[in-house]
């Protein structure tokens, strides 16, 4: 079905692209589920499914603009990074025809179907730096093949990891996006290309500048040092005569810019600058395009660059420089000497110094430089270290992703297999970054944004994680109850830094950086490489988390283990809505969405929502009524026109409304069935057909907005076809029912939202334990939320405490 031509460029960018889009979407809209089989009652779908040979999709519903979308699914991520096949194609309701469309028509249909709650939205903008993420992706991908490079070897220095992350962020609409660098600049200046280039320097009256430095020396001071080494006459001259200016570096695509400002220019005509040009030795770019390494050079850069990458210029503020400074001054107390003597599995990288520059009494942004440690220098330039994001980075151009050559590589060292090797590195990874990191929480009330590209990873020599570096400590914060502990080190500690963030807010930050983006995008690629199995991963992080709960005075593990979403960046609406995330100040810098939390699968029953067969799952014999009842998952094939016909019968219209026409539910089964949410199940009396049942888990459902809902919490909806009484069997099919859910040690409590309009239903429930809680209006009708625990049910029917599902063996379930 792929037909990817491998040599074609500019379609693999665009392809990788689509991919990190649909990612986005799947992450911050609702309106999609996956849709599984080929349909009999879609001619037109069915031949599409045909004529590529493929049958597993995620279905998009742009129903309100007339379309629907369907994305061929190679890998459905339980953690929320999937990945696709080709081509993509929407469908025209009226007109019932398919046609691929591309990642730009896609943006317009989430940039129309977003209009009712974000009135701002605008495809354009994103469009136009989409097209510029495809063109960067299509020369990265094209130079890495031309010049041999491997972005995939279990072994990998610092700078050789930090460049092979060519693909970009996998859930970013725009990975590549760089509006600003021509091509040549392009080549020179950017991570991917590993361009070396020279700093460019300036000298600046002192009165200009701003510097702070919690390291030995202020930098403009190392600097001037450095600059006497480099043999330019120009410089040595202008510090001869200057010897009280300061020196100053920039990128050097920022001092062409900085050289076009009107500020600038008067300040170079009152002799308050003096450009020095480029010197010394070569520098090049880490994974940020604007922080630069040199592997002898004790110091990284970070530097202002009025290029927009992704939706933002990327301008270092002053809260941002001296939020650096504040955390390098802490880690040189007891309280960063205790970090690093209780948790040694973790260094944090500081940022320790910066330079900024002013002009009449505005600050120049395009000069504010942070300068970073580098414990990559030297012997060290070798260390086989790299950043979680190269971890995370699928395979391209026909290479197998970096993740599979390590744990291959890991298990041949270790003798194991590749499936045992995986389970065992990543235990290894949740040992060197949950109980420190909690533990640090919670003691020092230290968080900070744990995202892909702000931790890296040191392997020992049979390539397990065995350290953990923590680097832009711009993105360090703290709990704001620390706030007098760490004011008695640090007089006025954060008070120009803007370091303390309130502990509901940190907490969310936490769950989006340290999970979503950094943990679930480990889970994912080990999963998605066929390594390990993604619930049996989720299952070890949540243990790990609950290990932690008793020590967590701050409520951040209960959060992560129970909540039923998370806080997630929405990084497609952000750019939708044109947003600068990275402007100050930052009063409404991007969009948040409610996530999923996938930590929730730890309650997730595989027997309720997901069978593996479709045979007899349940059985019981109720003697009162001489009828054995069994249960059995549908079978669409089997099942669809009785049911069809079953929901056309007069009482099932007004309560059941499922009174579709045949290719609607057979569409209805094909996205409910392989989903998360809810499964439908056929009951039988005596062998006959006579009631369906849909079991629900309620976290996933709209009920769960009308509660505090837990993650252990599923509901039932069940539907008796005979009007017959004597053909009903009403209270062994309800008992059935409750019988098969609450067996399931998963199950908490039920719940149930019928219809104020259902009194028989009610009853119904009300004869087996339920009780109403409180009438809730939802958007399709007005409902008794009702809930009904084991205790409740058993006391109604004493026998079924002690009924087992034994009569159905285990490989059925």
């Amino acid at each position: 079905m792929d037909t990817t031509d491998l040599t074609n460029y500019k379609q693999l960018a665009e392809q990788v692209n689509f991919k990190s889009l649909l990612n986005c979407y799947c992450r911050e809209f609702s309106n999609w589920s996956r849709y599984e089989g080929i349909p009999k009652y879609d001619p037109a779908l069915a031949d599409f499914m045909q004529t590529i040979n493929h049958a597993s999709f995620l279905r998009f519903d742009f129903a309100l603009i007339g379309q629907e979308v369907f994305a061929p699914l190679a890998y459905f991520s339980e953690s929320g990074v999937h990945s696709f096949l080709f081509p993509v194609v929407s469908r025209d309701l009226a007109a019932d025809t398919f046609r691929e469309i591309n990642p730009m028509e896609f943006t317009e249909f989430a940039a129309i179907y977003s209009k009712d709650e974000y009135p701002d939205a605008d495809a354009g903008p994103t469009q136009e730096r989409m097209k510029n993420s495809v063109d960067n992706l299509a020369l990265y991908l094209e130079h890495h093949k031309e010049n041999g490079f491997n972005s995939n070897s279990p072994k990998m220095s610092f700078i050789e990891a930090e460049q092979s992350l060519i693909l970009g962020h996998s859930v970013h609409p725009l990975p590549k996006s760089r509006e600003g660098f021509s091509k040549e600049e392009l080549l020179q200046y950017s991570p991917e290309t590993r361009g070396n280039f020279l700093l460019h320097f300036f000298l600046i009256h002192p009165e200009n500048v701003i510097e702070k430095s919690a390291a030995d020396e202020l930098p403009t001071d190392y600097l001037k040092k450095e600059i006497l080494k480099y043999n330019s006459k120009n410089a040595e001259e202008l510090l001869t005569l200057y010897p009280d200016f300061k020196v100053v570096p920039t990128h050097p695509w920022e001092a062409s810019y900085l050289l076009q400002l009107p500020e600038v220019k008067e300040m170079e005509a009152k002799k308050l600058l003096f450009d020095l040009g480029q010197l010394g030795p070569d520098y090049t770019a880490t994974s940020s395009v604007r922080t630069v390494y040199n592997a002898q050079s004790k110091w990284m850069y970070k530097f202002s660059l009025h290029v927009k990458i992704t939706n933002s210029f990327r301008v270092n503020y002053m809260h941002e420089l001296n939020r650096g400074y504040d955390a390098a001054r802490l880690m040189k107390t007891d309280w960063g000497k205790n970090i690093q003597k209780e948790y040694p599995q973790i260094q944090l990288i500081t940022d320790p110094a910066f330079i900024a520059v002013t002009f009449n009494d505005q600050i120049i942004d395009g000069f504010s430089t942070s300068i970073r440690e580098n414990p990559f220098n030297g012997t060290l330039a070798s260390k086989n270290v790299s950043m979680a994001a190269s971890l995370s980075q699928e395979g391209f151009l026909g290479e197998p992703a970096r993740m599979h050559n390590i744990i291959n590589e890991a298990a041949r060292r270790t003798n194991a297999s590749p499936q045992e090797t995986a389970i065992s590195w990543f235990k290894q990874y949740l040992n060197i970054s949950i109980t420190p990191l909690a533990g640090i929480f919670n003691k020092y009330g230290f968080g900070s944004e744990f995202h892909q590209q702000n931790i890296l990873v040191e392997f020992d020599q049979n390539l397990f994680p065995s350290k953990l570096y923590f680097r832009d400590n711009q993105g360090y914060f703290f709990r704001q109850g620390k706030v007098p502990e760490l004011e008695k080190l640090i007089p006025n500690f954060g008070e120009e830094s803007r370091s303390f963030i309130a502990e509901k807010r940190i907490i969310d930050f936490w769950g989006y950086y340290l999970l979503i983006n950094h943990l679930f995008g480990i889970i994912s690629i080990l999963g998605s490489n066929k390594l390990a199995d993604e619930m049996a991963l989720l299952e070890l992080l949540y243990q790990a988390l609950k290990k932690e709960e008793n020590q967590d005075a701050t409520g951040m593990i209960s959060h992560f283990t129970n909540s039923v979403k998370l806080v997630v960046k929405g990084n497609l609406l952000t750019s939708l809505n044109n947003m600068d995330e990275a402007s100050a100040p930052r009063t409404n810098p991007a969009v948040y969405k409610l996530f999923p939390n996938p930590l929730n699968k730890h309650f997730f029953s595989k027997k309720l929502i997901n069978p593996r067969e479709n045979g007899i799952v349940f059985k019981r014999f109720f003697e009162k009524e001489n009828v054995t009842i069994t249960l059995r998952p549908i079978d669409i094939d089997k099942d669809l026109e009785m049911l069809h016909e079953w929901f056309h019968r007069e009482h099932a219209l007004k309560i059941w409304q499922m009174n579709w026409p045949l290719r609607e539910l057979e569409a209805y089964y094909r996205m409910l069935l392989p989903g998360d949410h809810s499964h439908s199940f056929i009951g039988e009396a005596n062998g006959v057909p006579t009631f369906n049942i849909e079991i629900y888990w309620a976290s996933r459902d709209i009920v769960g907005n009308y509660y505090d809902v837990l993650p252990s919490d599923y509901g039932t909806h069940q539907f008796i076809a005979p009007t017959d009484p004597k053909l009903k069997y009403g209270s062994p099919a309800t008992q059935s029912m409750m019988d098969f859910v609450l067996s399931e040690s998963k199950v908490g409590k039920m719940v149930g939202e019928g219809s104020v309009d259902s009194i028989a239903s009610m009853m119904n429930k009300a004869h087996v334990g339920f009780k109403i809680e409180k009438v809730i209006e939802m958007p399709h009708k007005k409902a008794n939320l009702n809930f009904c625990y084991r205790e409740w049910y058993w006391a109604k029917f004493p026998t079924a405490k002690d009924f087992q599902n034994n009569e159905v063996s285990t490989a059925q379930v």
